[in-house]
């Protein structure tokens, strides 16, 4: 028999009694006056964690499961109350359910019929896969690069099965991971306040040495303000999620980072890659479907790791100001690396910082440590640091960290000739490599020099080859770039001689050419 209008209207009048009830136990006491049915949740004080405690309630009330789909829509109390008569079974309200009631959908399968990959980690396809590839390429006789042990690292050596090589693995750019002030400084940190921050920095694990970081970054960036995150993949992982929802569109160069990339997937915003550093194509993307959405924001980076290569900036900066979007730079490689003084793409194109929205960077490369950053205008970056998720809910960057990239940054302030020394040695691998007539890509005025050889067993035996000359060089591999983009890549640091640097070209021109022999 069909529910009448007015038993309709009995439902749905019970249902928002029940809403309004679990909100009231959870919103804050001093907000309770503006409770009613389009009250918008968020200004009840309600974040996402409080949210799910009413939706938690509330399945217990009518013996139904949430789907993560009608969650989206959730914006109001009304919509709540709609998504439960649409869904619910009036009947059973506040009749807590039975487990085999609370799922959506068929009642489960007997256990005995569920197959073993579907609950034996051991039996997941992917990982059955992985391990087949790996006693695959054991099988061929190919070594395994990855995860090699260093016993010990200084500067540009580091030892490995007890033997020193020279180390082309690091984002040490600078030489300062191992400098004694640097060292010094992250020592005395942990006289002071241990070796952990001991909670997020909103609740108890800010410290002096944090603050002065995020002063002292945002003067050298040329920003108005910066916050130190405890992991700057993290930073881009959470960041876009946060800022970004589905009324936005996220558009991020092919090559970004996977953070990036996984921030932009993690958000309900539109989001697709346009081809690498053509801004061009962005220009005409944006003039298509610009006024279709609220925020949208290009996400470049400073410094490509991959490739070794950096957008034109300027060309950046005025399309996202012509088509009214934001402009996000992760500055992961290039901070510490472009400009003459090593304060990133905006000094090596003469940009104004003012003239981006964010500046996310990290502390773990050029500066020593580990961690991100944001940067950027104070009111939005104060914003961030009291509710990005990766900031809020995460143990800060601990002393040491902290204090070895304060000290870092000093150091490099006082010592800008590091940057220059790290330009001459890259410049002179990279045109030693050229002359040789390897394929080094796009890179140029970089300390990062693919050597692409277009064969993934093939950079694996080079790898090898060049472990035994007493060189540490890692294979990038098919499926991380395509088969025909397989390399061997090379990071280079200011701490890196030129004799070094002679020798590793000479014993590459070697190992490629004797693997040339092999596969030939």
């Amino acid at each position: 028999m069909a529910i009448g209008l007015e038993e309709r209207e009995d439902v749905r009048t019970e249902i928002a009694e029940i809403v309004l009830t679990e909100v009231r136990g959870v919103m804050p006491k001093d907000l309770v006056a503006q409770l009613s049915l389009d009250s918008p949740l968020s200004a009840l004080g309600l974040d996402s964690i409080s949210t799910m405690e009413v939706v938690n309630r509330i399945e217990k009330h009518f013996g139904m499961r949430f789907r993560e789909e009608w969650l989206y829509d959730l914006e109001t109390c009304a919509d709540l109350v709609d998504c439960i008569a649409r869904h619910a079974d009036p009947a059973a309200a506040s009749k807590p359910a039975a487990p085999s009631t609370l799922a959506v959908g068929p009642p489960p399968a007997a256990t005995a019929s569920i197959p073993a990959p579907h609950y034996d980690v051991a039996q997941f396809p992917e990982c059955v896969a992985f391990h087949e590839r790996l006693a695959g390429a054991a099988a061929a006789g190919l070594e395994n690069p990855f995860f090699r042990t260093s016993q010990r690292v200084r500067h540009r050596v580091a030892t490995i099965g007890g033997r020193e090589v020279i180390n082309y693995t690091s984002f040490d750019y600078l030489g300062l991971a191992c400098h004694p002030e640097v060292i010094e400084s992250a020592k005395a940190a942990i006289d002071q306040f241990g070796c952990s921050a001991q909670a997020s920095r909103l609740v108890g694990g800010n410290h002096s040495l944090l603050e002065e970081l995020d002063d002292e970054l945002a003067q050298f960036l040329g920003t108005e303000a910066a916050i130190v995150f405890p992991s700057g993949y993290g930073t881009n992982a959470s960041l876009f999620g946060h800022l970004f929802g589905e009324q936005d569109l996220i558009l991020y160069d092919d090559l970004a980072h996977n953070s990036i990339a996984l921030g932009a997937a993690a958000s309900r915003a539109a989001r697709r890659s346009f081809p690498h550093n053509d801004a061009s194509a962005v220009d005409e993307l944006l003039r298509d479907v610009r006024s279709q959405y609220r925020r949208v924001v290009v996400a470049i980076e400073g410094v490509y790791s991959m490739d070794g290569d950096y957008p034109n900036l300027p060309q950046f900066i005025e399309l996202k100001k012509r088509h009214h979007a934001l402009l996000y730079v992760d500055e992961a490689h290039s901070m510490g690396v472009l400009g003459n003084t090593g304060r990133g793409v905006c000094e090596h194109f003469g940009v104004d910082p003012a003239e981006g929205d964010l500046w996310m960077g990290t502390i773990s490369k050029a500066l020593a440590s580990g961690g991100g950053y944001l940067a950027g205008r104070d009111k939005l970056i104060r914003y961030l640091q009291y509710t990005t998720p990766s900031f809020v809910f995460a143990t800060a960057c601990s002393p040491p960290n902290a204090a070895a990239a304060l000290t870092a940054l000093r150091v490099l302030r006082e010592e800008p000739e590091r940057v220059e020394r790290l330009g001459d040695r890259s410049r002179l691998f990279l045109k030693l490599a050229r002359d040789c007539g390897f394929d080094t890509g796009n890179s140029h005025d970089t300390p990062i020099v693919p050597i692409i050889l277009g064969n993934s067993v093939r950079c694996l035996q080079v790898s090898h080859e060049l472990l035994g000359q007493g060189i540490n060089a890692q294979p990038i591999l098919y499926p991380a770039v395509r088969e025909s983009a397989a390399r061997v890549r090379f990071f280079i640091t200011a701490e890196h001689t030129e004799e070094q640097i002679v020798r590793t070209v000479e014993a590459l021109a070697e190992c490629v050419a004797a693997t040339e022999g092999e596969l030939g």
